[in-house]
Parts: C-alpha cells; sequence; structure tokens
C-alpha cells in the first residue's frame, strides 16, 4: 500500500453574491496571495439563505459575503449578531468561528470611511435617498455624527418605516428632492444608475457646490456623479465605499491588516477607476 500524504487545504471564504461575486473573488484571492495566505474566496448562487447557511456549517466555510436579497434573510439562521448589524438589521459579512456564525455589516463601516475621505459630516443637514438594506447600513453610520437627516424613498411606507427606525424625518417621495432642500450631503442608496446611464436626479435638483456621494458603484463614475460635477459638487464614488467595505471583510475573515493599496488599485482595474 502507498504511504497516506497529508493534504493541506486551504481556509474556505466566498459569497452569496448572485451575478456580481466575480469582482470579490478577484479582489480577496488578490489579497490573499499578497499576503501569503492560505485562503481561497469563491462565489455561490445559492437557492436560499437558510440552505447556504447549513452548507456554511456542513462545509466548514470560514467567511461569506452576502448581498441583496440575502442581507436581511440569512439573520434567523446565525447564531449572534455584531451590534452594528443588530442595530441596522442588516448583514453583509459572516464569519464562522468554530462552527459559531456572526453576522457584521462593513457596509456601514465603508459607508462613513468613504464619505470622511472628502468631507467631515458632523452635524451636517444629509439627504438620503432609498429605505433599503444598503440605505440603513448608511444611516446607522450617519446617525453616529448628525441627526439632521431627511429620507427620501419612492415607496412612501417603506420609506417611513426606515425613517422612524433611526428616528430622523421622511420627507417623501425621490420626486420632491430639489433645491430648496439646502442640504450640505447628499447621498443615493437606490439602485438607479446600476449598470447604466440613468440618474436618480438631474443637475436642476441638486444643490450646487454641496457633495454628492452616490452609493453605486458600476459605473464607478456614474451619471448622478457627473451631473453633481456640472454643478460644482464635491463628488464621492461608491468604488470608496465598496474598497473600504472590502477592506474591513479581509480583516474579520483572517484576522490581519488588509493591503489597503492593494485593493483600491484593484477595483481601479476592475471598475475603470474610482
Amino acid at each position: 500500500m502507498s504511504e497516506k500524504v497529508p493534504v493541506s487545504h486551504p481556509v474556505l471564504c466566498g459569497s452569496i453574491a448572485g451575478s456580481i461575486g466575480g469582482m470579490g473573488v478577484r479582489l480577496h484571492n488578490e489579497a490573499f496571495r499578497a499576503k501569503g495566505l492560505a485562503y481561497t474566496y469563491v462565489s455561490f448562487e445559492p437557492s436560499g439563505a437558510g440552505e447556504a447557511i447549513v452548507a456554511m456549517r456542513a462545509l466548514g466555510i470560514r467567511g461569506l459575503g452576502v448581498t441583496m436579497p440575502f442581507k436581511e434573510w440569512v439573520i434567523p439562521f446565525l447564531d449572534a449578531l455584531d451590534p452594528t448589524a443588530e442595530e441596522i438589521g442588516a448583514v453583509n459579512t459572516i464569519v464562522n468561528d468554530q462552527g459559531k456564525l456572526t453576522g457584521y455589516n462593513t457596509d456601514a463601516w465603508g459607508a462613513i470611511a468613504a464619505l470622511r475621505e472628502a468631507a467631515d459630516p458632523t452635524g451636517k443637514r444629509i439627504v438620503v435617498l432609498g429605505a433599503g438594506g444598503g440605505a440603513k447600513s448608511v444611516l446607522w453610520a450617519l446617525k453616529q455624527y448628525t441627526g439632521d437627516i431627511v429620507l427620501f424613498n419612492r415607496d412612501r411606507e417603506r420609506g417611513k418605516k426606515t425613517a422612524r427606525l433611526f428616528d430622523i424625518e421622511f420627507g417623501g417621495s425621490i420626486d420632491r428632492v430639489d433645491r430648496s432642500l439646502a442640504y450640505d450631503m447628499l447621498i443615493n442608496c437606490t439602485a438607479v444608475g446600476f449598470k447604466s446611464r440613468e440618474s436618480v436626479l438631474k443637475r436642476d435638483r441638486i444643490v450646487p457646490r454641496t457633495l454628492v456621494f452616490d452609493a453605486v458603484f458600476v459605473p464607478a463614475k456614474t451619471a448622478l456623479l457627473d451631473e453633481a460635477a456640472a454643478v460644482g459638487c464635491v463628488c464621492v464614488s461608491g468604488t470608496r465605499m465598496l474598497m473600504h467595505q472590502a477592506c474591513k471583510q479581509f480583516e474579520l475573515y483572517t484576522g490581519v491588516p488588509a493591503p489597503v493599496a492593494l485593493y483600491e488599485t484593484m477595483l481601479g482595474r476592475i471598475l475603470g477607476g474610482a
């Protein structure tokens, strides 16, 4: 009989991300290699949240990135939530510590890190568009710096519910957003403009020389940011939020500081620059 040779398996991480999972695969695997870590990252398209979590436990998957529509659906199947994820009510990262599955939300981290690169949000008047899981992450982060936030959403009932959750003003439909609001910052958390040249607002409804942050990251320079730039606004791309949240994910998976410059360079290659 031949002698058995021990096999060293890499630590498995991945995403339940559907069609955009390939981006995380490229980003995280490049970072694992750069740090010399025996980790590998793959993309899964599960049939449901519960099935994905069962598989994570059974296969000993170390970490999972979570995108819509799973960010809220996975919560009942987890063992614990980080306080931030619990308050937001949405999870975008799951870490498996010897069978204990904990949900985190690195979107909030990424959003505020991206925003603070361009301006200090402390005490500012901020308009937020959208009321979904991504918006909740952004709102939680903003509430650490200001209470002067007005939320607008096409679905009024969903908008009101999210506004009550964060104790902020609900301004009504996005159609009501115009220059009379006199805000300091505007943040788009809707999906309008994702992989398209559609803008959620035209330039005549954007307050000139304010800050506009579009959480949409494909394309890197969205139509909304083009409209904002035309009236002298400071523009923040969703690629910055994506980069910061991915770095935080890397650190949760590995316990090692993320190679930030590498993530920034890779995103520039994948998306054509921030």
